[in-house]
């Protein structure tokens, strides 16, 4: 379980993939794009490969990039950063860790304390009357 705590509130999560889509939401409803964490599909990237060659950009032809063998790729982009990070998405890359990193680099830069709780016998009561 994760608890996320901001000025006004307190939010508790199952997992990591519950809190990016909070995170994400937050994101959208910004309108900024500043952060972001997607996976495209090979198909999606090829589309746009295809679209910036039709633009007469200086890149290679497109077939090239479409005889490739590719999977997804992500993309990451965290705060202010000028450039997006780009990462082919193979067997070796632990997609999962990278969200979770991007979320708790996302509530760090934005002041929100994240907790990691293990089993309920962490919210343990002490002293009190």
């Amino acid at each position: 379980m994760l608890l996320l705590f901001d000025r006004h509130h307190i939010i508790a999560f199952n997992n990591y993939r519950k809190l990016y889509n909070h995170l994400e939401n937050l994101e959208r409803n910004k309108g900024k794009g500043k952060w972001i964490f997607a996976r495209h599909s090979h198909q999606r990237v090829l589309s746009f490969y295809r679209y910036v060659c039709d633009q007469e950009m200086s890149v290679q032809p497109a077939e090239k990039l479409s005889s490739m063998e590719a999977g997804d790729v992500l993309e990451m982009i965290n705060g202010n950063v000028k450039e997006p990070i780009f990462i082919p998405v193979t067997p070796d890359v632990d997609v999962i860790a990278l969200q979770q990193q991007w979320c708790q680099n996302y509530c760090k830069e934005h002041n929100y304390a994240l907790f990691e709780i293990s089993k309920p016998a962490d919210f343990k009561e002490i002293g009190g009357g």
